[in-house]
């Protein structure tokens, strides 16, 4: 099957999944389908996968999004760069420290009465001048399995709008 062929296919189950109208079958297609276009859009970023680690929780999509973090040294109002459903970057003017513990509230697009709310754990801190915001990317650590669920859909949304085919 050629790829358009295949992504039509996939945007049929993807729809489905977002009505939730799967039978048991169509989820257990729609899920390897999903991994198998998050591995071919990590490698279309140039990144590798860590052995045992899910694609569609790695590859990342660009998408600015009010997210509110809070430490303990206080708390700061940004957006996020990029998302992933293992977590996300934006760029901070006060930089916590390497793998700092914080809270965050994530308000995602047409959902705001429902933001995702958990801790997220500092995994990168963009090396820039010393004054001014950098980038820091977070990694979540307390998710259920719905909010990932929520992220890995709208991150699919996201991914299916900027694939023309």
């Amino acid at each position: 099957m050629d790829f358009s062929a295949w992504l039509a296919s996939f945007r049929e189950l993807h729809e489905r999944a977002r009505r939730k109208l799967h039978t048991t079958e169509e989820r257990v297609l729609y899920l390897e389908a999903r991994e198998q276009l998050a591995s071919t859009l990590l490698a279309a970023q140039g990144q590798k996968l860590q052995a045992g680690a899910a694609a569609r929780r790695n590859f990342r999509v660009p998408k600015g999004m009010p997210v509110d973090i809070g430490f303990r040294s206080g708390s700061a109002r940004s957006r996020t760069l990029d998302i992933s459903s293992g977590g996300f970057s934006c760029m901070l003017a006060g930089t916590p420290a390497q793998d700092e513990l914080g809270g965050f509230v994530l308000w995602l697009p047409g959902q705001e009465e429902e933001p995702v709310v958990g801790r997220a754990r500092v995994v990168a801190i963009a090396s820039a001048a010393p004054e001014g915001p950098r980038r820091v990317s977070f990694h979540f650590t307390d998710l259920g399995e719905q909010d990932h669920e929520r992220l890995e859909m709208l991150i699919f949304d996201l991914a299916l709008g900027y694939i023309a085919a």
